[in-house]
């Protein structure tokens, strides 16, 4: 993969096979777990890094087939940004609900939010 934030290519994986982009940007917050966007499905999946990386290649050049995957992952990262911010605001909202109650999230709260939905709280804004 090169070391830009956006890199396209091609998931070698028989009949589910698909040109796929990768945001380097969008992080699953488990560093065995990647997103990409898979054009055939027309969404972001997150995919077990062990299992995807080696299928991963390279997108030959075709320019109309590059294009149309630069147009359907940007309008795909659109919604899916979006979704997430949907969510940080809800989880926010929530804190501040449970900390207006007198409780403490962290402590009387587990199972309900955890380490992993916090941090959502301190990632950085996703503009293009």
């Amino acid at each position: 993969m090169s070391k830009n934030d956006i890199w396209y290519g091609f998931l070698q994986a028989g009949k589910k096979s698909s040109p796929v982009v990768r945001d380097t940007r969008l992080e699953t917050k488990n560093p065995k777990t990647i997103y990409l966007f898979n054009y055939v499905q027309g969404k972001f999946l997150e995919y077990s890094r062990e299992m995807v990386e080696p299928k991963l290649q390279d997108l030959r050049a075709d320019e109309n087939l590059l294009n149309e995957l630069k147009s359907a992952f940007k309008a795909a990262r659109k919604v899916f940004v979006a979704g997430r911010s949907t969510h940080k605001q809800a989880i926010a909202t929530a804190i501040s609900n449970i900390k207006a109650a007198g409780l403490s999230y962290e402590n009387d709260i587990p199972d309900i939010i955890s380490d992993d939905t916090t941090d959502l709280l301190s990632e950085g804004d996703y503009a293009d």
